[in-house]
């Protein structure tokens, strides 16, 4: 790296402005591409587009900048004192405004970013073959209408890169609630079963009740105690299993942590269920349910193909000092972050319940970790 950017400075210092700009492409644009591309985690569509974009935009920079010093009539000093401005500017605004945005469009579209690679592939070349060959734009006077046109057709191509992909973003997160929507109606038909079968249960035993009085009264008359406790006990345990059993208050989460239970159970998995919410809840409900869905479903995911010794999650939530929701499991493998704490994966179709969870904690500026310590995977949401 320093003997790249050494290299540059004494092109720049011995040879000028002009002759480091013609040469740009071999002195600059091919050296960062290899190193971005061994430093990069994806070399996918994503990359080429990215690394692309942003150096069209620098050597867009460029170009205009040289133009307005050459219109000037200035030798350079122009050209200097504007990218010394505009370059810190701009990477302030883009660090500020864009990287979160783009990020989650990053992760959230997945179609697309080769065409929308060769397109800035293309603007790429034609601009550094205009703004430097055969010579620099400054001693071809009769390119500059030329170059203009493509300076003003680079933002607006960008800009509707950008509003295609923004809008690939929406479908796609309007898809994710609407099948969201879905699987939470069918818990709560399920739910709804539950408790209707439950009721068809309990209208039987009230029924029976009559004739168990009469056994127990013919019990106590024969002074039988042991038999009596062992008959009081049985029904005792047959009316507990009749009853569905309830995690928590809200119709909705108790549906979710229930679809989940049943879910675990079937799998062999041992799922410890803990639930305290707060009378009046700091967020909404359903987006709340969501969570605890996601989240429980990446458990799930994370422990079926484990030992039977190792299939347990445990999920719980405390209301004091403040509402806190934490998951944990065991896991295999190993997990990878972003830079931001959280986990990441290449897998197609997989990541999308992380992402709602990410984006319910940003909307709420809620506190999201979510840690890998020994042989455990936690998720903690600190509302």
């Amino acid at each position: 790296m320093a003997l790249w950017l050494g290299g540059n400075l004494y092109i720049l210092l011995v040879h000028g402005l002009e002759v480091q700009e013609k040469y740009t492409l071999f002195t600059t644009t091919l050296p960062s591409l290899i190193y971005f591309w061994i430093v990069a985690k994806n070399r996918g569509g994503r990359f080429f587009f990215t690394f692309c974009m942003v150096d069209t935009v620098m050597i867009w920079v460029m170009m205009v900048t040289g133009l307005i010093d050459h219109a000037a009539g200035g030798e350079g000093f122009v050209t200097c004192v504007l990218r010394l401005a505009a370059f810190p500017i701009m990477l302030a605004a883009a660090w500020r405004f864009a990287r979160k945005p783009y990020l989650a469009l990053l992760n959230t579209v997945s179609r697309g970013w080769w065409l929308f690679s060769a397109m800035t592939g293309l603007f790429y070349v034609s601009l550094t073959i205009v703004g430097g060959f055969p010579t620099s734009l400054r001693s071809r006077p009769d390119a500059v209408p030329a170059a203009v046109m493509m300076l003003i057709l680079l933002p607006l191509t960008y800009a509707t890169i950008f509003i295609v992909l923004h809008q690939q973003d929406k479908l796609f997160r309007t898809q994710e609630r609407q099948r969201v929507f879905e699987a939470q109606a069918v818990m709560m038909s399920h739910r709804i079963e539950d408790i209707r079968r439950a009721e068809d249960a309990m209208r039987i035993e009230r029924h029976d009740m009559r004739h168990q009085l009469q056994t127990v009264a013919s019990l106590a008359q024969k002074g039988d105690t042991a038999a009596l406790l062992d008959y009081i006990g049985k029904s005792q345990e047959k009316l507990d299993s009749i009853a569905p059993k309830r995690y928590c208050s809200h119709p909705i989460l108790d549906a979710v942590l229930t679809n989940a239970a049943t879910q675990a159970e079937q799998m062999g998995i041992s799922l410890e269920i803990t639930v305290a919410l707060p009378e009046e809840l700091p967020v909404d409900a359903l987006e709340l349910s969501i969570v605890f869905a996601n989240a429980l479903e990446n458990a799930i995911q994370a422990v079926r193909n484990l030992p039977d010794g190792q299939r347990l999650i445990v999920c719980k939530s405390v209301v004091y000092p403040r509402f806190i929701i934490e998951i944990s499991n065991p896991y295999a493998g190993k997990v990878s972050f972003d830079q931001r704490g959280f986990p990441i994966t290449d897998k197609p179709g997989h990541g999308v319940g992380t992402r709602s969870i990410v984006a319910f904690a940003e909307k709420y500026h809620a506190l999201c970790l979510f840690r890998a310590e020994g042989d455990w995977f936690k998720m903690q949401i600190a509302v």
